[in-house]
């Protein structure tokens, strides 16, 4: 990204419910206008072989969200549309491989983040645990992306149901740690964070992480989410804690940029059953003349919290009113599958 902060800010005030519907899945296509001209038997005929075609042709391929390697140096998720084999979560990491198979299917910017070369030997899930057997080319990394490895191969493994941990291999013998900045690479899960940064005046050691999801743009002008763990002191309510980081926003000289104002007012965070609720202050509701929220805003309430606690949907309200956010935030929404989808 080589766009200013204040344009690319400019930007994601203009245009967020474009950008939001593709960020979180493309909408539905309207119907034509004019009906078709009517087909012989024949026609018909063919044109339902061709749609079942079509129909198995998609069956084939799987959705899956990968992570990878983006120019301002940060691992974000993006979801790839992969044939779907068997084995799918070893056939997925290939499209990690820099100059790999998915090298052609990313947005501008991207890149696969494990080193060139490196083959995927061997993928065993049991009890929750994934061991992966990289090639002996997965160590040929460079020193100053070895963690941001470690998380995209964990984050993407851990973004399949049956998998909470990580365990590395390399030509089959287990891998205790990194060669390099000796990070630890068995039992690997979330909680190790994703593309890491301490806040200022923070002791490490009374601390505790939360990730936050910003806002990166490529050099067209596209913009995508990006979860960012950060270290802060320690408090009761993680939920309300997150959301108070959130609208803090990146850090100084980031090239990230957040959707919430910093003068937005977090009244209260509260976790009933499987629903996040959280209730902000007016301040959520400048970004337009309708005075409703903006998209990518709730979009990145909704990830943050369903990120930092068990809920599985986030309801916002506006000093206890819901009704005032905007349509589809009106009622408790549940977190996207695939973050980034693929046609970014």
């Amino acid at each position: 990204m080589r766009k200013s902060l204040l344009r690319v800010a400019m930007v994601l005030m203009l245009v967020p419910l474009v950008l939001t519907g593709c960020l979180f899945g493309p909408e539905k296509e309207s119907a034509p206008i004019d009906p078709p001209p009517q087909a012989s038997g024949d026609d018909e005929k063919k044109e339902e072989s061709e749609t079942k075609e079509e129909e198995s042709a998609a069956k084939e391929e799987e959705g899956l969200e990968l992570y990878f390697l983006t120019d301002t140096g940060y691992v974000v998720p993006y979801a790839l549309n992969i044939p779907k084999v068997e084995g799918i979560a070893k056939e997925a990491l290939k499209y990690m491989v820099e100059d790999g198979p998915g090298a052609d299917m990313l947005p501008k910017g991207f890149k696969g983040i494990l080193p060139e070369g490196t083959q995927i030997k061997g993928l065993d899930i049991r009890k929750g645990t994934a061991t992966i057997d990289f090639s002996k080319e997965f160590l040929s990394y460079d020193a100053s992306l070895e963690e941001k490895i470690l998380s995209a191969v964990t984050w993407s493994l851990t973004s399949f149901d049956s998998v909470e941990r990580v365990d590395i291999r390399v030509d089959g013998r287990p891998l205790e740690a990194m060669p390099k900045g000796k990070n630890p690479t068995q039992g690997l899960n979330r909680n190790s964070g994703i593309n890491l940064e301490l806040s200022q005046g923070v002791n490490a050691s009374s601390s505790m992480p939360v990730t936050l999801y910003f806002l990166g743009q490529t050099e067209d002008n596209k913009v995508y989410y990006v979860p960012v763990t950060r270290m802060i002191n320690r408090e009761k309510n993680m939920a309300e804690a997150a959301l108070k980081e959130l609208v803090k926003g990146p850090q100084h000289g980031s090239e990230l940029v957040t959707a919430l104002s910093e003068s937005t007012r977090v009244n209260s965070v509260k976790i009933e059953g499987d629903t996040a609720v959280a209730d902000f202050g007016k301040e959520l509701l400048q970004y337009s003349d309708e005075q409703e929220a903006s998209k990518d805003a709730l979009n990145t309430i909704v990830l943050s919290l369903t990120e930092n606690t068990d809920a599985k949907q986030v309801k916002i309200t506006v000093d206890g009113e819901a009704d005032a956010i905007g349509e589809g935030f009106d009622k408790p929404v549940v977190r996207p599958k695939r973050i980034n989808p693929n046609g970014l």
